[in-house]
């Protein structure tokens, strides 16, 4: 037996066992609750809403990760929803997937026209057919770069389209771009990204044709 088949035999484990220690260690430290405080958006930082600044994600042992924000507490007369679920796993140590909502646009316009195809009052939706018109809601999983991870601080990369973050729950989204299902009694939630109009049909268009890098920022905090 010649001396390099010596060396890995006694070292080759201690390395796997080394690389495996470290990946354990990244993941149990991304447990905990992080404080949402700052995103950027290729480079520039993003100003946020107050909701947005409040943002909250715990992030469990088990897999589970849950998204904090008021974004829609003022719907259903101030009982709208404020927690949100997904699962998290972690790559190599060096990617983390997040499962969030997201929507998908599907507008349909009127081809004699170029108008956008309504099926609802201004103002009212008495139904829900309208939204399934224009959104569908999905459930997709991202994964984010990790950027840095201590003890202290989460700092996460995401390239993806100016509509996928705006019209997602990643993390918190802007209240103004959504609205209120009135009679959301026959599905889950109450709420959907804001209605297509002639107005802002291709404005929505382009923000899911235009690629964004974002970094968000978060810190620990107990719970």
């Amino acid at each position: 037996m010649n001396i390099y088949k010596i060396f890995l035999i006694l070292f080759l484990p201690l390395v796997i066992l080394s690389s495996c220690k470290k990946e354990d260690t990244n993941e149990g430290m991304a447990v905990g609750l992080w404080k949402q405080v700052s995103v950027t958006e290729d480079g520039a930082k993003m100003a946020l809403t107050p909701e947005q600044e409040a943002c909250k994600i715990l992030i469990e042992a088990n897999g589970i990760c849950r998204y904090y924000h008021q974004a829609f507490m003022s719907y259903n007369n101030g009982q709208g929803p404020t927690t949100f679920y997904g699962t998290w796993s972690m790559l190599d140590g060096q990617w983390l997937n997040l499962t969030t909502d997201k929507w998908q646009f599907v507008p349909s316009l009127r081809s004699d026209s170029s108008k956008v195809v309504l099926t609802y009052t201004d103002g009212i939706i008495d139904t829900i057919a309208s939204v399934k018109k224009q959104w569908n809601q999905y459930h997709i999983q991202s994964r984010f770069t990790i950027l840095q991870l201590t003890d202290d601080v989460l700092e996460i990369r995401l390239k993806t389209f100016v509509g996928e973050k705006k019209y997602a729950l990643l993390f918190a989204p802007d209240p103004e771009d959504f609205i209120e299902i009135k009679t959301a009694a026959s599905i889950d939630g109450s709420y959907s990204p804001k209605l297509v109009t002639d107005d802002n049909y291709w404005t929505i268009r382009k923000e899911y044709q235009t690629l964004k890098t974002y970094v968000f920022t978060f810190e620990r905090e107990n719970y």
